[in-house]
């Protein structure tokens, strides 16, 4: 019985100082670099703010395509968005080429995986001016963050 005793001791201290030692290899004072961003500035195209949802269905007869959100008793309605400032002045110009009076609103999204097809529609808007292709690209955009 001694034998076994002398022996669980060495071994919890062997264990004991093993552990002592791995635990002293992590520096908590190491800075953790993020591999992505956490929150991204989303930049809204804003068509209007709308007290009801037959007022927002009545105002938003002549767009093709658009996305609203209800906050405080309002519908705001959005027909672009992008993570450029420049190409959201774009699709802004867009709208504004249609006769829609639109405004710039910004609003921040840890949606990896929106932000991401946002970076890649960006691409295709920063290398088209044809109209068309503006509206398809607006088009998807809006599609993706309903569904997201």
């Amino acid at each position: 019985m001694k034998k076994y005793f002398v022996t669980i001791i060495i071994s919890l201290l062997i264990g004991f100082l093993l552990a002592n030692f791995m635990l002293r290899q992590y520096d908590s004072t190491v800075k953790v670099i993020p591999t992505f961003k956490q929150n991204e500035t989303i930049y809204l195209v804003q068509q209007g703010v709308y007290s009801s949802l037959e007022s927002t269905k009545d105002n938003t007869k002549k767009l093709n395509y658009y996305v609203y959100t209800m906050k405080d008793g309002f519908y705001y309605v959005y027909v672009g968005m992008s993570l450029d400032s420049e190409i959201i002045k774009k699709i802004q110009n867009y709208y504004t080429d249609l006769k829609i009076e639109t405004i710039i609103k910004t609003i921040t999204s840890a949606n990896n995986d929106f932000t991401n097809t946002l970076k890649q529609t960006d691409e295709i808007l920063k290398e088209t001016d044809d109209k068309d292709t503006i509206k398809e690209v607006i088009n998807q955009i809006l599609k993706k963050y309903e569904g997201s």
